[in-house]
């Protein structure tokens, strides 16, 4: 009895571990299949309290769990952060305190304006843990601490660039460090300088969505900006450490350039997923977790640049022709000059 009591004891926790790494297994493997899923498809149980729906306002004139900042206007069809207007800045922010480990914050939104060439600044969605701070960053406080996700319209990088924009990348702060705009970011962009996509969601007559998923500390996001209502992967990272208690936000900022920045509709999912402890076992309080991320783009010096041109690449086309004509003009007056100079010294010896 005692020998079966011996030999059931490893055997039931060797059992038990084999179930745990299945499921992480097929979490594992549920996080890399959302490619091509609806975005309709819903996971998770739905949170109304980090959600933002149609009607926005409540019985007054706020917005349920919700806070507006800067030039943010609530109507019946969406809430704008900024208008189409130079040098504004607006935001949302939920005040409620998120207190799940694991996450998927689905946002419907709308980036538009009367200029075809040249628009900006961009927005931004946050997890942070100090919310509804104005600052530099898209209309948010520099050297947050927690998560920022940019969705970037403007290219700020005079010189070789590794992609377009509309540019969506995402930064871990433990409130130390400085977001770079004349670098767009990619001092400090994590997974590493070319971890992003391109995403030309400006100026759609169809829905743009993106998802944002933060599952067994891997950061994922997703986008619908071709309006085929299936989601497409734009990056995914692992050993992402954030913890719980912040809070989520939207914000935009218009600088000499401007857009329309609109929200439509923010819908978070409370997800499962089993957490293995690894080492000494120790549990760690996920309220106490530094903002980390094992995997960001190699740290090096800011070098100033010149600003770059906002005359974009039509008006640049219009001024290199129409230097060609005047070095033309140029030219031929000074053949004509010469040309009568030649004949006013031939008449000199007759």
């Amino acid at each position: 009895m005692l020998l079966t009591h011996h030999l059931f004891i490893p055997f039931f926790t060797y059992y038990l571990s084999l179930q745990i790494r299945s499921s992480y297994g097929q979490q594992q493997q549920q996080r890399l299949q959302l490619s091509d899923t609806s975005v309709d498809e819903w996971r998770g149980y739905f949170r109304k309290e980090h959600s933002l729906a149609k009607p926005y306002q409540g019985n007054g004139m706020g917005i349920p769990y919700w806070d507006i900042q800067g030039t943010t206007i609530v109507t019946g069809q969406y809430v704008r952060l900024t208008a189409d207007t130079q040098s504004v800045q607006g935001g949302i922010w939920n005040n409620v305190p998120v207190n799940v480990r694991d996450w998927e914050l689905h946002v419907n939104f709308a980036i538009h304006g009367s200029t075809g060439d040249l628009f900006g600044d961009g927005a931004a969605i946050w997890y942070v843990q100090d919310p509804a701070q104005t600052g530099p960053v898209f209309g948010s406080k520099d050297y947050f601490r927690g998560l920022g996700i940019f969705l970037d319209t403007y290219s700020n990088h005079n010189g070789p660039h590794g992609h377009g924009h509309p540019y969506i990348s995402a930064m871990i702060n433990n409130g130390s460090l400085h977001y770079d705009h004349d670098m767009d970011g990619t001092h400090t962009q994590l997974g590493g300088e070319h971890t992003g996509c391109e995403a030309k969601f400006r100026n759609k007559q169809h829905q743009t969505q993106i998802m944002i998923r933060y599952v067994g500390d891997v950061l994922s996001i997703y986008t619908d900006v071709l309006g085929t209502g299936q989601w497409k992967e734009c990056m995914s990272v692992d050993g992402v450490q954030l913890p719980t208690g912040y809070h989520f936000g939207i914000t935009a900022a218009t600088g000499d350039l401007s857009d329309y920045h609109d929200i439509i509709s923010v819908r978070m999912f409370e997800q499962e997923f089993a957490h293995v402890q690894h080492g000494t076992g120790v549990t760690v309080d996920p309220r106490q977790r530094e903002p980390y991320a094992q995997n960001v783009a190699a740290p090096r010096d800011h070098i100033d640049q010149p600003p770059a041109s906002k005359l974009g690449w039509i008006g640049t086309t219009v001024l290199v022709i129409l230097g060609g004509a005047l070095c033309v003009l140029v030219l031929w007056f000074g053949v004509i000059f010469v040309n009568h100079r030649q004949q006013m010294s031939k008449k000199r010896f007759y």
